[in-house]
């Protein structure tokens, strides 16, 4: 008698690799958590391994926290350039070992004296270019290591100096005393330390200064009044509906349309001729390279890239073919 015949077990099935969606989301970042934990949550939301940050928040901060989603993690250093504004308060009259209150806080002198006049000219000499020696408690790499790593070590290394600009600080509302709170609005570029900010202004004051509260309000295109919260994104029944898309990071740059036969190589990664030059260059071809999106027929957006004369070539193919 012939054994029975057994059917097969139907094989695991396991997504694709690479990216399975494409597209930006407006993620508030809580109080209490890294912004690695926050990504942690939104990979798994969103069933994409393929998410990356534009810039982190300290656990103790919270605020517009932009990720980038498959592909569009090929934007991250487009959203970097573009400004961003927070809320925070300074207070004036103690100091930290962290530059904010995670650290050890002591009272250092009085900040009694302090008016509100006396504390926005201060802030003034704050405004523009300025040099900035980043905080051993952030992310900037010293010989491979984080130098948040080597502070929770109890090392401490020589830091350089290196340029921050501030575009504007406006302040909200001062509460005078012993120790003082200078509520205030800044907006500001990439590589700004609020927690450098309110220590250097405490030095300019002769009291000492620390960060006691930090919001980020807006970054770019994206605003905390429109983002969505780790609730939302999990309790959602379709997480990847709350993605925008990648064009919102680009939308300044000119947008170039091709013709299908042109998109299909652009898809490719080829460089391609063009018939037209997008609206607000020079018609007349140069010789300067410009930044252009590139559009397909259909008008999906399909790369980021180059413009030489009529000649464009993709440098980040956000759509390839058959995506």
């Amino acid at each position: 008698m012939s054994a029975p015949s057994r059917t097969a077990p139907n094989p695991v099935r396991r997504p694709p690799e690479g990216p399975q969606v494409t597209g930006v989301l407006n993620l508030a970042k809580p109080e209490g958590i890294t912004s690695f934990a926050a990504i942690r949550v939104a990979r798994q939301a969103l069933q994409e391994r393929h998410v990356g940050h534009a810039g982190t928040l300290d656990p103790a901060a919270s605020g517009v926290l932009p990720l980038c989603v498959g592909r569009a993690t090929r934007l991250v250093d487009h959203i970097l350039r573009q400004p961003k504004t927070y809320h925070a308060r300074l207070r004036l009259g103690q100091v930290s070992d962290t530059g904010d209150l995670e650290g050890e806080v002591r009272t250092v002198a009085s900040a009694a004296h302090l008016t509100e006049d006396t504390v926005a000219e201060a802030l003034t000499h704050f405004v523009g270019l300025i040099q900035q020696i980043p905080p051993m408690h952030s992310a900037v790499r010293h010989q491979g290591k984080h130098l948040y790593e080597l502070a929770r070590q109890g090392v401490t290394v020589e830091r350089k100096p290196r340029t921050a600009e501030i575009r504007e600080i406006r302040l909200r509302r001062f509460t005078a005393g012993e120790v003082a709170e200078a509520e205030v609005e800044v907006v500001c570029g990439k590589g700004t330390y609020l927690r450098v900010l309110a220590t250097d202004l405490g030095e300019r004051l002769e009291v000492g200064g620390v960060l006691a509260w930090l919001e980020r309000t807006e970054y770019g295109p994206f605003k905390l009044s429109e983002a969505v919260t780790l609730d939302e994104l999990t309790a959602s029944a379709d997480p990847r509906a709350m993605l925008l898309s990648p064009e919102i990071v680009i939308q300044d740059l000119p947008r170039l349309d091709l013709l299908a036969s042109s998109s299909q190589a652009v898809q490719r990664g080829q460089g391609v001729w063009v018939q037209r030059l997008p609206q607000g260059l020079p018609q007349e071809a140069g010789t300067e390279s410009v930044e252009v999106r590139a559009h397909g027929a259909d008008g999906r957006l399909l790369a980021v890239g180059d413009l030489t004369g009529m000649r464009f070539r993709p440098t980040k193919v956000l759509l390839p073919l058959g995506g």
